[in-house]
């Protein structure tokens, strides 16, 4: 997904709608933050003059677009697709594919589960960490207030998780980072986020396998793995840009990718 993003990155920084701009600006969904900052570097030292700015606090991807349309940011980092009226403003372009990952404290005695064992996690009919082989522990559901896109994902990829609906028992928090930041504090917890997470940040939470599958990159391009975001751009309008300056910039590092 790298060499995606960073073609895309370099095509809109070169445009001319961007580059009217003193600096751009890119924020939104926490997925592609890292990345995006990353390979921001990259642009910079290839591009000193040009000035940009990675927002790192994540503020989803509805803020994300609701900021690009009022001017906030310059690109909008984003998890699905615009929809409504913004579809008729803004442009969207997919680089890639990130895999939704279920995960625990990495105490827990678990690596696993079926999507099957999931669904009664989640729905509150399993409540004990015992009856899917690990010690006796109550299991704490973690949610978020607002349906987010690894939610949506889990929904849409995942059977028996299209109209589940969670127990009233529920912990239900705000954002994707804090059911992170509780996964890793909290053992017994269990929540849905995004597989490509810092994990040098939270180095005590663990993402599980489904179905026997671990959520990787290589597992969602080959198929194996079947829940994932795709993870892209919005700008304001379509930039008209120096499409050559993409090409001599890559050379031959152009290929097509599906997944992160």
């Amino acid at each position: 997904m790298k060499t995606k993003i960073i073609m895309m990155l370099i095509f809109l920084l070169n445009s001319s709608v961007l580059l009217a701009q003193e600096k751009v600006i890119i924020g939104g969904s926490g997925g592609l933050i890292d990345e995006m900052e990353e390979l921001a570097n990259a642009y910079r030292a290839k591009y000193p003059a040009d000035k940009i700015e990675i927002r790192k606090e994540t503020m989803g991807t509805t803020m994300g677009i609701g900021a690009v349309l009022i001017g906030r940011l310059t690109i909008g980092l984003v998890t699905s697709r615009p929809k409504g009226e913004e579809q008729t403003k803004l442009v969207y372009r997919i680089v890639g594919r990130s895999p939704v990952a279920v995960a625990v404290h990495k105490s827990l005695a678990v690596n696993g589960l079926t999507e099957a064992q999931i669904c009664d996690i989640f729905s509150g009919r399993t409540k004990s960490w015992k009856e899917v082989g690990a010690e006796e522990g109550k299991i704490t559901v973690l949610t978020r207030k607002q349906n987010d896109a690894n939610t949506e994902a889990m929904r849409e990829r995942v059977a028996c998780f299209k109209d589940l609906k969670f127990p009233a028992e529920a912990t239900a928090l705000m954002k994707g980072s804090e059911i992170l930041d509780s996964l890793n504090r909290r053992p017994g917890t269990i929540g849905i986020v995004s597989a490509m997470f810092n994990a040098s940040v939270r180095t005590e939470v663990k993402v599980l396998a489904i179905n026997g599958v671990l959520p990787t990159p290589d597992a969602v391009r080959s198929g194996k793995y079947k829940v994932y975001n795709d993870r892209g751009l919005v700008t304001l309008g379509a930039p008209q840009g120096r499409d050559q300056e993409v090409s001599r910039f890559h050379g031959d590092r152009r290929r097509p990718e599906n997944s992160g």
